[in-house]
């Protein structure tokens, strides 16, 4: 697909979104969800995707990679230590990297600080992140930390906050599919400047 002229330079990396052993209970459900519906958008408004897995990890149902998406392996931590990736991350064009991923491990952080230091902004999607009291804790703590530097390395959003509304881009599910459909936008009091 090609990019659309009017998006951000953007390119999602989603981290070892993979199939787990035992079925999914509803709340990691429920981030999977999340997941398949920033990409969705991700693919419509012609952001570049890439997936990262460990060696072995199958794609998670619902989440799986189309052909014209990139697909990293990780043998350690870091998914900057393929160099594939790394080499594309520094010579592409997109200046903001959104991480998504199901749990705040030490593979998301280190991609996070691995692209700060090649010079490419990060977002972390904070709603597909957050399994329990201590990855919310993490997740403010980094959001605390960044904040009282000058200049954050990582910004932490939710998926609501990276989808544009304001271009008339709906996300509609059905089943197991997701479609976009695009709406006239609606000014709003608010909206009017």
């Amino acid at each position: 697909m090609a990019r659309n002229a009017r998006s951000p330079l953007r390119r999602l990396l989603a981290i070892d979104l993979v199939r787990e052993a035992a079925p999914a209970c509803a709340e990691v459900q429920g981030r999977v969800d999340r997941c398949r519906r920033l990409l969705a958008y991700a693919r419509a408004a012609g952001w570049a995707v890439s997936h990262v897995y460990p060696r072995g990890g199958r794609p998670a149902a619902g989440v799986e990679p189309l052909l014209s998406e990139s697909i990293y392996y990780r043998a350690g931590q870091s998914p900057f230590a393929n160099r594939a990736l790394k080499r594309s991350v520094r010579v592409g064009a997109e200046r903001e990297l959104v991480i998504m991923a199901l749990s705040l491990s030490s593979a998301v952080l280190s991609a996070a600080l691995s692209a700060h230091d090649l010079g490419v902004a990060v977002t972390l999607v904070g709603d597909t992140l957050q399994s329990g009291d201590d990855s919310a804790a993490s997740l403010e703590a980094i959001e605390t930390i960044t904040h009282a530097l000058e200049a954050p390395f990582v910004h932490v959003e939710a998926i609501d906050q990276l989808i544009d509304s304001r271009r008339g881009l709906h996300l509609v599910g059905r089943d197991d599919e997701t479609r976009v459909d695009t709406a006239p936008v609606v000014a709003k009091p608010h909206d009017a400047a």
